[in-house]
């Protein structure tokens, strides 16, 4: 029979023979899927890589395992990510810190934030906001400059430790404004806040999902919002501008992000799941009282944005003078 064939029937045969059967994309996925998220369990980035992990198994019809590997300002389940097969069933919940502002704060990364990755798409981004602990005698920024400069180094504030996006907020404003408050570095966000609520450092510079929830109980006074505008969430809070210190806008984000050399075809299929993910009601609606933005950009528009943001992180880092982690 197949002497038969005529050279044009050949042909047909000889090209699928040579084709590679495409698959991995075409079947994917077949198998669990691994979701690293580089903090500590109950964190406010845990809260969100859970959700995500549960939606997203819901629409690909596998289960998402979220993995928790914290250290080092979250360098270290960073690393993990960047280490893993490049075939879409290893995931990052990556954030700020490790992706746009590490590199300027440490003396040196175990992966390369731009050459490691591959952006799939960012979940919500959230202002700084400046809170005072219950036990701080101040209720407003220029409250809280008057006592500083009567009172140099009188009074300090915790951040999630030496080299965060959150020590230099905090050293931003410091040179900004030539005062002096002592900086607290803690292990984590969760610790951090502690601090502030039971009155062991009278300041924290917190993104906003992480502090309105005390913020709501009156277990901290928030001061002024790191954004353009006052927040609908809190609209007696002022913006830094209006208190005086204009072009003082700090946002922490969260996204979705695969090893370098992830298939394209992978990539854009996890793009369009997270994408309705954050536009489903529940997910904006949680975002928004949190006092966040959605995010949902493609993947190319998500690498965009980490290079401004690189690029924005890399002047507030060497105008806040905050010196690097060894």
């Amino acid at each position: 029979m197949l002497r038969s064939l005529g050279v044009a029937s050949w042909i047909v045969v000889i090209v699928a023979a040579l084709t590679p059967t495409a698959p991995a994309a075409a079947a994917y996925p077949d198998r669990p899927i691994h979701l690293i998220v580089p903090y500590p369990a109950g964190g406010g980035a845990d809260h969100w890589g859970r959700l995500v992990a549960q939606k997203l198994g819901t629409r690909l019809g596998q289960p998402i395992v979220v993995e928790n590997i914290p250290g080092k300002g979250g360098n270290s389940g960073t690393a993990v990510a960047a280490r893993a097969v490049p075939d879409g069933y290893t995931l990052l919940l990556g954030s700020v810190g490790p992706l746009a502002v590490h590199q300027f704060t440490y003396a040196s990364l175990p992966f390369d934030p731009q050459r490691d990755f591959v952006p799939i798409a960012l979940l919500e981004s959230s202002p700084i906001l400046l809170v005072a602990s219950p036990t701080a005698k101040v209720s407003s920024v220029e409250e809280l400059i008057r006592l500083v400069r009567a009172k140099p180094g009188s009074l300090s504030y915790a951040s999630n430790g030496n080299g965060s996006p959150e020590e230099v907020a905090g050293e931003l404003f410091k040179t900004r404004l030539e005062i002096d408050l002592h900086h607290l570095p803690y292990d984590g966000a969760g610790p951090a806040r502690k601090a502030v609520l039971v009155g062991e450092a009278a300041l924290m510079f917190d993104p906003c999902k992480g502090a309105l929830p005390a913020v709501r109980q009156g277990l901290q006074r928030p001061l002024a919002v790191a954004a353009p505008n006052r927040l609908p969430q809190l609209p007696q809070v002022p913006t830094f501008a209006e208190v005086g210190l204009p072009h003082y806008e700090l946002r922490i984000w969260t996204g979705v992000l695969a090893p370098a050399g992830t298939p394209a075809a992978i990539v854009a299929m996890l793009n369009a799941a997270v994408e309705a993910i954050v536009a489903s009601p529940d997910v904006e609606r949680d975002i928004a009282e949190e006092g966040g933005d959605v995010g949902s950009l493609t993947p190319q528009r998500f690498a965009d944005f980490i290079a401004s943001e690189r690029a924005h992180w890399s002047t507030l880092v060497r105008e806040s003078g905050v010196p690097q982690v060894l």
